[in-house]
């Protein structure tokens, strides 16, 4: 009787491969990718805001739904893709050809540009299309528009927990069309005084450089304000400083 010894071999074979191309995610995995993923913002001369929104939205799909580690690389680039998309501006886009230079990853790893999109889609329908959350430096945001509120003696009308409250809607990404009291009032004053503090020709612009100064560096859009990286006040040298530290 003629027994073929080697299918079961091939069969042993295909099974360790189906199991190796199941293996789920970890949170090893997780953090090699986002290291890949701080590598290319960084080389492509991308904003802070671009890799934290980028991470943001990795972590949050991970938090729904299991992942497939062979599925973890497009899964990342759909994200930085929705982040360049929504942080960075068109000319910066073009200029920089970053579409094209990730399109060009492709060609060593197991995606194509096609599935890159439709993970895109997949993973707005699953964050039901809310892009923008909380990241660290939302922080800095945070602690700008604190600031920003001691400047103005209006504040003092409310109480302090409803300033926070404030700061808090406009941070987690809220429009002002949204607002409504109690928060109205300090949310409005909040836009006004930044308004201001961007304003050259407003008479806060000259008194306020300390705020621009201090903070600069850290916002993100669309609350940039004027400053100059330049600058060699004693402002800006504790912030480098503590940037360096």
């Amino acid at each position: 009787m003629c027994v073929n010894r080697k299918r079961p071999r091939r069969e042993q074979l295909r099974n360790n491969q189906a199991q190796e191309n199941e293996e789920l995610a970890t949170a090893a995995h997780r953090d090699e990718m986002v290291a890949a993923i701080l590598t290319i913002t960084s080389a492509l001369g991308l904003s802070r805001e671009t890799l934290h929104l980028c991470v943001g939205l990795l972590d949050r799909y991970m938090e729904q739904l299991v992942v497939e580690a062979v599925k973890l690389e497009a899964l990342s680039i759909s994200c930085l893709w929705i982040a360049v998309k929504f942080v960075e501006t068109p000319t910066t886009i073009f200029d920089k050809s970053i579409k094209e230079i990730l399109q060009r990853r492709r060609h060593s790893s197991n995606w194509t540009w096609n599935e890159i999109l439709e993970l895109e889609l997949k993973i707005l329908h699953i964050l039901d299309f809310r892009i923008m959350t909380p990241t660290i430096l939302d922080c800095q945001l945070a602690l700008y528009f604190a600031d920003l509120l001691l400047l103005k003696a209006r504040s003092n009308q409310f109480l302090k927990e409803l300033l926070v409250d404030a700061i808090w809607f406009v941070v987690s990404g809220n429009q002002i069309a949204d607002v409504k009291p109690p928060l109205l009032e300090p949310v409005v004053l909040l836009y006004l005084a930044h308004r201001d503090n961007i304003n050259p020709n407003h008479a806060v612009f000259k008194p306020w450089f300390a705020l621009r100064c201090r903070y600069g560096t850290f916002l993100p859009s669309p609350w940039k304000v004027p400053y100059d990286p330049s600058c060699v006040c004693r402002v800006c040298e504790h912030v480098k400083d503590e940037l360096a530290s």
